[in-house]
């Protein structure tokens, strides 16, 4: 059975972070996934569009790391609204070489199918590749999947979300000859003719111009369900499909600059953005995204707004603005009853109706590096990981905050 330091299960932004978090703290690093390629929801439905940084200057860490690399490669562009747009194909290609710059030991078309554990702690993971099954052993463990697939494996305690607060799925897509497009123009036309439109829980014109291809990436279809079934989670690929060429005959017929627009690339997976929370130490609650609190061991900082993709219309009942500074603690991405288990992206402890404080790129990028670099030294103290954390400069953002309570 091969060894390592960390094993981290999922190569998307969260899982990516991890790895270059836990390769930087001197750590021997396997970076596992189902997938092809590194890349994960970014790459593979295609929405390469990373945002969630509430000032460009709190871009640092892998993300900084990340955006120099696009920069590098000529496929950076930062937007006015601290988004970095990018090809999902650049994108992945900057991801890769930032792994191999950092010496990440890569193993994808690997699905995770078990794990062995004794008492409190993850022995090791079984994948299914190629060449038959692969047993691979480890000190300690990332969950980076997006859907808990390790958690649920190794028997931690997880939270499915109710219907009502699981948020939509969607399938994007790309157009081309969209003749002027001019966003403010599209939407009021969009709410205008809203009442036609043949997905009736999407009552939002979402769509972005994608600088380099002069393409309009698409984010109109919408099905709910339960992902974390795999029947239902199955059926939502063909039912998103099938909502296309409804949607593109709406678009031509009720917005001019789009009378000639045609499909050029559907994501080959559909978008999820809430499966299932993993059980962590402590969890964010709603009332710590309002009370201007400073949070208790901070390793990454929160979005600044809550809601969207409800399961009825685009705006979720309690969608609000979020007050303050509030940022993710050490608690929560630590798996409760398994001592070397964490977990990042939108899978740590929070409540469901406040997924959207850390499902977007930074957030899981953050939550990411910080996961990586505590399963790297073992899951230290909180002064032990923040020291690193700096050392990686992660955290400018928390200083920042500090500076302005002064």
């Amino acid at each position: 059975m091969k060894k390592f330091d960390c094993i981290i299960a999922g190569a998307g932004l969260s899982g990516f972070a991890a790895a270059v978090g836990a390769s930087a703290a001197g750590a021997k690093v396997l970076l596992l996934d189902s997938m092809p390629c590194v890349g994960g929801t970014a790459v593979y439905t295609i929405t390469p569009v990373l945002s969630g940084w509430r000032k460009a200057e709190w871009c640092t860490g892998v993300g900084q790391i990340l955006s120099d690399k696009l920069r590098k490669n000529n496929a950076y562009f930062w937007s006015n609204t601290c988004r970095i747009l990018a090809h999902e194909d650049q994108l992945q290609r900057a991801m890769l070489e930032v792994l191999q710059d950092h010496g990440v030991e890569m193993l994808f078309n690997a699905p995770l199918c078990g794990v062995k554990r004794s008492q409190d702690r993850i022995e090791s993971v079984t994948v299914t590749t190629s060449g038959g099954l692969l047993e691979l052993g480890a000190n300690t463990f990332v969950d980076a999947t997006g859907s808990a697939a390790l958690s649920v494996l190794a028997g931690a305690e997880t939270v499915v979300p109710d219907d009502e607060v699981s948020m939509t799925k969607t399938l994007m897509f790309k157009v081309r000859n969209v003749k002027g497009f001019d966003r403010d123009e599209v939407r009021s036309l969009f709410k205008e003719h809203v009442s036609e439109f043949p997905v009736r829980i999407q009552n939002s014109f979402m769509g972005l111009p994608l600088p380099e291809t002069g393409d309009v990436l698409l984010n109109l279809t919408a099905v709910t369900g339960n992902a974390a079934d795999p029947d239902v989670f199955s059926a939502m690929y063909g039912e998103l499909f099938a909502q296309i060429d409804p949607i593109m005959e709406f678009m031509r017929r009720n917005i001019p600059c789009f009378s000639e627009a045609v499909v050029t690339k559907v994501a080959p997976v559909v978008g999820v953005r809430y499966t299932r929370s993993v059980r962590g130490l402590c969890r964010i609650e709603m009332d710590d995204l309002f009370n201007q609190k400073m949070t208790s061991e901070p390793v990454a900082f929160c979005s600044d707004y809550i809601g969207g993709h409800y399961v009825k219309k685009y705006e979720s009942p309690w969608g609000a603005k979020v007050i303050g500074d509030p940022a993710v603690p050490y608690g929560a991405i630590r798996a409760r009853g398994i001592s070397n288990l964490l977990t990042a992206g939108r899978i740590i402890d929070i409540d469901p109706r406040a997924v959207t404080a850390i499902r977007l790129a930074a957030q899981c990028i953050g939550t990411g590096q910080a996961a990586g670099i505590a399963a790297a030294l073992g899951v230290p103290d909180y002064q032990t990981l923040y020291a690193e954390l700096d050392r990686q400069n992660c955290m400018q953002w928390l200083k920042d905050v500090k500076n302005k309570t002064v």
